[in-house]
This record gives structure tokens, C-alpha cells and sequence, in this order.
């Protein structure tokens, strides 16, 4: 029993270290960004039919000169202040501006590179993964997955600690009386 009680804490641990570390990584959009990689879940059915709701995806966020026309591409919409979201299109023209910075043209939308995310041919996708990851990276499921069990296990440990000197210095007392 203590075996698979092991196993269950264990896991829980794991999952509770990269939910957190997913939540650390937010970008200004509420994506998961480790490096070039961003890890994000569909939650909309605007990337049909290649991506499902519920799907988790990691995107590489490739340099300016990898994509061409034709490719399609995920990026950012909207900023910090409004609704941000993902969206996916294919590049139908690419401005260059200067050396610094392209503009790349979707169907009625310019996004600038700092808005891409990457392609999406190259992705990597976990079917329905992703609600269990938004489940975790929610609000009340972080709270009640994540933070309500450990500080479940922080006040038992707490209380034990209590519990054991407690039961020691009854011992050290009672020790102390049949000396006397």
C-alpha cells in the first residue's frame, strides 16, 4: 500500500512542477514559452480541421528568413490590453521593411515577426491532452489540484512534527520522574 501510495505522490509531484513551471513561462499572451518553443491548447475551433479543441501543440519558432509564401504559420492577435488569442493563416506576401523586421501578409491581417509563433507543418500535437493541461493551468484547478494538497500535506507534516516532539518529551518527562 505504501508502494502505491509512493507512486501516486510521486506523480502528483511531477505534475505539479510543470504545471507551475507552464505557468511561470506565460508570454503577454498567455502562452507557455521555453526557449523557441511555445506550448499552447487549442481552446477554440478556429484551428479546424487540423487542430482539434483540446489538442495541446508545441510550435518551433523558426528564424525570419524560414518562412516563405504559401506556409502556414500560428501567430499572435490582439496585445496586453485586449483579447489575445491564436490564430493560424497562410502567408500570402512578406514585406521586407528593413533589415531588422518583416511584416508577413495573411488574408486580411500584417503580423510582424515578433508575432509569429512558428509553422504549423512542423508542429508537434497530443490529442485532448491539452484539457487536461487547461484543466491544470486553470484558476480553480490549480488551486484545487496543485495548492489545496500541498498545503494539505505541509499541515499534516506540520502536525506530525507537533505530534512526535510532543510524545518525546512525554518521554523525556516521565524518563526524568523514575530518576527521582
Amino acid at each position: 500500500m505504501k508502494f502505491i501510495k509512493g507512486i501516486i505522490v510521486s506523480i502528483w509531484v511531477v505534475v505539479a512542477i510543470i504545471t507551475t513551471i507552464c505557468l511561470l513561462a506565460y508570454n503577454d499572451y498567455m502562452v507557455s514559452d521555453f526557449g523557441d518553443y511555445s506550448l499552447f491548447v487549442v481552446d477554440n475551433k478556429s484551428l479546424e480541421p487540423k487542430f482539434k479543441k483540446h489538442d495541446l501543440v508545441i510550435v518551433k519558432k523558426g528564424e525570419e528568413n524560414d518562412y516563405n509564401i504559401g506556409d502556414y504559420l500560428f501567430f499572435y492577435m490582439g496585445n496586453k490590453e485586449t483579447m489575445s488569442f491564436i490564430n493560424l493563416g497562410q502567408v500570402i506576401d512578406i514585406d521586407r521593411i528593413d533589415r531588422a523586421e518583416d511584416v508577413f501578409k495573411f488574408d486580411s491581417i500584417d503580423r510582424s515577426y515578433g508575432h509569429i509563433m512558428g509553422k504549423a507543418d512542423g508542429a508537434i500535437v497530443w490529442r485532448k491532452v491539452g484539457l487536461i493541461l487547461g484543466v491544470l493551468k486553470s484558476r480553480w484547478g490549480f488551486m484545487f489540484l496543485i495548492i489545496l494538497p500541498t498545503l494539505y500535506a505541509v499541515v499534516y507534516e506540520v502536525y506530525s512534527i507537533v505530534l512526535e516532539v510532543k510524545k518525546e518529551s512525554k518521554k523525556e518527562l516521565s524518563g526524568e520522574e523514575k530518576k527521582s
